[in-house]
């Protein structure tokens, strides 16, 4: 199978101001470029391959041979797996500073899910032998990379564990509450999760949309979130998750 094809390629040289001050002001933890210095920084953009991808295009597809990473720049990206009976099930969404391209991001292997731009995306592409290059002169790149595969293996390790709940109820409250840790924000105040959508949820917990606006709207009416067309907030964290304990 052959690689999806980028973009609208651009220099690295006219975009090291642009996406790299999107990403570096994204937050810290589970972005790889954050914790980077400017040197470090610079080294990594020039060591990579800026490009584009248009709405619905892949950046990567389930089964094809891996070659490193995506560090996204602009733009959102979703990770699907195609299912049973060929449902696609939703893994979650990424933004300006995750990358997609894990578990392994070295060595032979192939996609276990595939990657998608939502919208037009940049992305800088490290593919295997970039990784060793900055491996090998980066040691901050490489402690930031190892510190980004950590939070991956959370993220679907919890992605497991609420596919196991046995109510789709349980399960979207367990995947709202990680979503809303995920968010890097204060947990005394209201947690945006910026674009999400009802579809979108009942992808990732293998639910119908009609159980999701159902469960979603009751925790409206209890004051918990607040919804729109594309976005939703968490009102009360704490409340949240006294529905899992209960």
């Amino acid at each position: 199978m052959g690689r999806s094809h980028a973009h609208d390629e651009a220099d690295p040289g006219e975009s090291s101001s642009g996406p790299c001050a999107e990403v570096q002001a994204a937050g810290t933890g589970r972005y790889v470029l954050k914790a980077l210095d400017k040197a470090d920084l610079d080294l990594v953009m020039r060591t990579g391959r800026l490009a584009a991808y248009q709405n619905r295009e892949y950046l990567l597809r389930e089964g094809e041979p891996a070659n490193g990473i995506h560090i996204i720049l602009n733009g959102i990206v979703e990770s699907t797996h195609a299912g049973t009976q060929g449902r696609e099930l939703m893994l979650a969404t990424w933004e300006a500073g995750d990358f997609v391209g894990a578990p392994y991001i070295l060595g032979d292997h192939r996609h276990s899910w595939s990657a998608r731009a939502l919208g037009r995306v940049e992305a800088l592409h490290l593919d295997q032998d970039a990784i060793r290059t900055l491996i090998a002169r980066s040691p901050s790149f490489a402690v930031a990379l190892i510190e980004c595969l950590g939070f991956k293996g959370e993220t679907y390790s919890m992605l497991a564990q609420t596919l196991a709940g046995q109510k789709a109820a349980e399960r979207l409250v367990l995947l709202l509450v990680k979503l809303c840790e995920n968010a890097a924000q204060d947990e005394s105040g209201p947690i945006s999760l910026g674009r999400i959508t009802q579809a979108n949820l009942a992808r990732m917990i293998g639910a119908t949309r009609q159980s999701i606006s159902l469960i979603l709207g009751r925790l409206q009416d209890e004051g918990i979130i607040s919804t729109g067309p594309t976005k939703m907030v968490v009102n009360d964290l704490a409340a949240l998750r006294k529905q899992v304990a209960d």
